[in-house]
């Protein structure tokens, strides 16, 4: 059978755009199915129930049409090129189906088709053969094993998923691309449950080809887009997904995210503290925090805060006010606040003044304003507080609650001014109500509403570090994102401490001053160079860690003290048949604090850096906090407040506070060095760094571990 000359494909100069396959003129479905309860019938039952205007394409070559539309044998025998195929069929037929939509000039292949990376390694095997095969023909891939994509705006449903049957589709500002189909259709339910509409729903399955970075920058693209709502297990390609956070930042469209695998331990550096303590999980925790990217706990929590992140507003900083007719709910929502890194507004005196001209005299002008039962005969004093509020500048952010309303509560009207205030003063506004048809009413008035105090306020928590780290990265000078990758399993030597140390040095750290002696002969006069007490240890690449063989000696006054430990090092080297290359002096620092310092090269994320409370104990404590770098010196300042350890920083009784800028400052020299190295470098591990209240930090001890191959 001859293919129309339609079917001719031209060659593509660039990958077909996400927003070309979620809007295609043309349709087919392979494995098209009369049951719309079917994978192969459900797309083309919703397309028709729900106004899709391009064409659609049945393939069965066991009908004449399929749901009332008229069904081709073939992909080869359609009588136009379509722009997406859906192909639905067994899995041992899809390479023969993509071999026909390539040579029909198809863009894109959605498949639903199981049987392949899920089953093991001969599936993954057959997958990538899948992937060269497409690519050889220019054809973009979503799955396999994918539940499908759907665009809300033109109906161009290609998703079997049942909750679209449940819930009818409203096209609307918010994007959901997951990698698990059933995660998809749990945030399309609940959103669309409160009413909310949803432009685009992509689950990319198996990710062959497309996977949620490349869904992610193409959806970006769109300009009525205000918020993207993720799940992921992995991420592919954090390169490009460094870019896509980089454009959503200016653009300003959040990305909320639920990543898995919060207990699953990564790929480890064996040589490495610090590769030990990275965890799959760590490394994308400190990814997102970046990169701005708001990680939520589950999909419960990317429905409930996607509305109050789709909004235009935005807070300037972290002060809130708190509004409600009962005194408990204030108590709470101030709990709240500061539970979640905010600070109740405090009044001055002309605001005060401002706010009592409005209030009732039995309702204090202070924050949280308990409103009493002053709404029930007066409900005009809530939008005017409200103004007040909003003229003062004492809010970046308000809450009200509303835990009980009934006859005499004007609902609507609180609804409708609270709509106006946000609106007209810019600010975000969250409310707290627990009756449905409370709640029904505000979100009328396209007002965010939260069941408790406590989600309300970890909203608006959440909203104002998002716009603060978005101002701040739209401040810095653009980053160049492009890390050269190395895996963390190439082989590697490890120098001994001198050579560490002096490498550390060179790169601008501070390092402890010391004297290295090659042979016994110049323990006497290295020894006298130093200022006592004085620390000795025995050198051999092949111990990085020297204490666990009684290789360190401290306190050491004399020379004679040093020749001993000189004669103990080698007897215990030799024992241990390891070689024994002398033996390292430094002067021995008092100190109030021990942290640890370390960076290696993750096979995902490229070059790392972690900082923690150092010492012996470093793995057990495990109070470490990680950096991507290269960063800033106020990422390092936040990843140093995260520490529980940081909480002794502080001056108290007497003490003055650590100087945590140094610190910060040691973190980003060693983050910029360790990126410019390019995997010359494999890790370091920097323990103990000495903190003192009244001294810079130094590091005491080092590991560095060099590439035996030049990446």
């Amino acid at each position: 059978m001859s293919k129309p000359s339609e079917h001719t494909i031209s060659s593509m100069s660039q990958p077909t755009d996400m927003l070309d396959i979620l809007s295609p003129r043309r349709v087919a479905i392979l494995g098209a199915s009369d049951n719309h309860i079917k994978a192969g019938g459900r797309p083309i039952h919703y397309m028709l129930r729900h106004g899709y205007a391009g064409e659609i394409y049945p393939v069965n070559p066991a009908r004449d049409s399929v749901q009332g539309v008229k069904s081709y044998p073939s992909l080869l025998d359609l009588p136009h090129s379509p722009d997406v195929v859906v192909v639905s069929i067994a899995g041992k037929d899809v390479p023969s189906a993509i071999d026909q939509a390539i040579s029909i000039g198809a863009k894109a292949a959605v498949v639903y088709s199981s049987g392949f990376a899920e089953l093991g390694e001969e599936g993954l095997k057959a997958q990538h053969q899948l992937v060269a095969q497409a690519r050889a023909g220019n054809l973009r891939l979503l799955g396999p094993n994918t539940q499908g994509i759907a665009n809300f705006k033109n109906q161009a449903i290609l998703s079997f998923s049942t909750m679209i049957n449940e819930c009818p589709p409203q096209d609307g500002p918010v994007a959901i691309i997951s990698q698990s189909g059933a995660g998809a259709a749990i945030v399309y339910g609940g959103l669309r449950r409160q009413n909310l509409g949803v432009r685009y729903l992509v689950a990319t399955g198996n990710e062959a080809d497309m996977n949620v970075a490349d869904v992610t920058s193409g959806l970006l693209q769109d300009p009525d887009l205000r918020v993207i709502l993720m799940y992921a297990e992995s991420l592919r390609d954090p390169l490009l997904f460094a870019q896509c956070a980089q454009v959503a930042a200016t653009r300003d469209i959040p990305i909320l995210a639920v990543m898995a695998g919060r207990t699953q331990e990564g790929q480890l550096t064996a040589s490495s503290h610090t590769g030990a303590l990275a965890t799959e999980d760590a490394l994308t925790d400190a990814f997102l925090r970046q990169h701005n990217i708001i990680r939520m706990n589950d999909f419960h929590e990317l429905t409930e805060y996607a509305h109050l992140f789709s909004k235009r507003e935005r807070p300037r900083g972290k002060r809130v006010v708190a509004i409600s007719n009962s005194g408990a709910t204030c108590v709470l929502a101030a709990d709240a606040a500061q539970q979640n890194g905010l600070q109740l507004a405090r009044f001055d005196e002309a605001q005060t003044e401002g706010l009592r001209g409005v209030l009732p005299s039995f309702v204090s002008p202070r924050n949280p304003i308990d409103m009493t039962t002053a709404l029930l005969t007066q409900p005009h004093i809530y939008g005017e507080t409200l103004q007040q509020v909003a003229e003062s500048g004492a809010a970046h952010s308000v809450f009200t609650g509303f835990p009980i309303g009934g006859e005499g509560y004007d609902m609507d009207d609180f609804a409708r001014q609270t709509a106006d205030f946000s609106a007209r003063a810019a600010v975000p506004v969250a409310i707290g109500a627990v009756q449905d048809w409370v709640v029904d009413i505000f979100r009328k008035q396209e007002v965010p509403v939260f069941p408790s105090e406590a989600r309300a306020m970890r909203g608006l928590g959440l909203l104002a570090d998002y716009e603060a780290r978005r101002r701040r990265l739209l401040a810095l000078p653009p980053k160049n994102e492009e890390r050269r990758q190395h895996q963390a399993e190439t082989s590697g030597y490890t120098l001994d401490e001198p050579s560490s140390l002096a490498f550390l040095s060179n790169a601008g750290l501070n390092i402890v001053a010391h004297r290295v002696c090659r042979d016994k002969s110049s323990v006497d006069e290295n020894f006298t160079q130093l200022n006592t007490p004085v620390v000795a240890k025995g050198v051999s690449a092949a111990v990085p860690h020297k204490s666990d063989h009684g290789l360190v000696r401290l306190g050491l006054r004399s020379p004679d003290e040093a020749r001993d430990a000189w004669q103990a090092y080698q007897t215990t080297l030799e024992a241990l048949r390891l070689p024994f290359e002398g033996m390292l002096l430094a002067e021995q620092h008092k100190a109030d604090f021990e942290l640890a310092l370390g960076a290696h090269w993750d096979a995902t994320y490229g070059p790392v850096v972690m900082i923690g409370q150092g010492g012996v104990l470093v793995e057990a404590l495990r109070d470490t906090q990680f950096l991507c770098a290269p960063f800033t010196q106020e990422d390092a300042l936040e990843a140093i407040d995260r520490l529980f350890i940081s909480r002794a920083f502080i001056a108290t009784r007497g003490m003055q506070a650590v100087d945590v800028e140094a610190i910060a400052t040691l973190l980003v020299k060693l983050g910029d060095w360790f990126a410019a190295q390019a995997g010359t470098v494999l890790s370091v591990d920097a323990n103990p760094v000495l903190v003192s209240r009244n001294a810079a930090p130094v590091i005491v001890d080092a590991v560095v571990v060099k590439s035996k191959e030049q990446p």
